[in-house]
């Protein structure tokens, strides 16, 4: 007798929680801490007229270890993040 391998479908599962049904997999955790990154990176990046990039050569940097700083710390919201790295990397003496 031939071993027999369990298939898995390439559907995502159908789960249903007090919220509703939904479709998909649950991501785990880095990829959820990626997605915010690079949200609140856009984001910051889109407030900033390319003039003022072009004067400040090192303010993608600074908006960068804002980021990431919020995030060690546990913060959740891209805009709020974003926001906050602003004003880090514009004004030096805020952290």
């Amino acid at each position: 007798m031939s071993k027999r391998t369990r298939r898995r479908s390439s559907t995502p599962l159908i789960k249903t929680t007090k919220r509703g049904t939904f479709l998909g997999r649950r991501k785990g955790k880095t990829a959820q801490r990626i997605e915010l990154y690079s949200a609140a990176y856009k984001l910051a990046l889109a407030q900033l007229p390319p003039l003022q990039m072009r004067e400040l050569p090192g303010i993608s940097l600074r908006l960068h270890a804002s980021i990431r700083r919020q995030l060690k710390a546990g913060a959740l919201a891209a805009y709020s993040i974003a926001f906050t790295a602003l004003k880090d990397a514009l004004v030096p003496d805020t952290h």
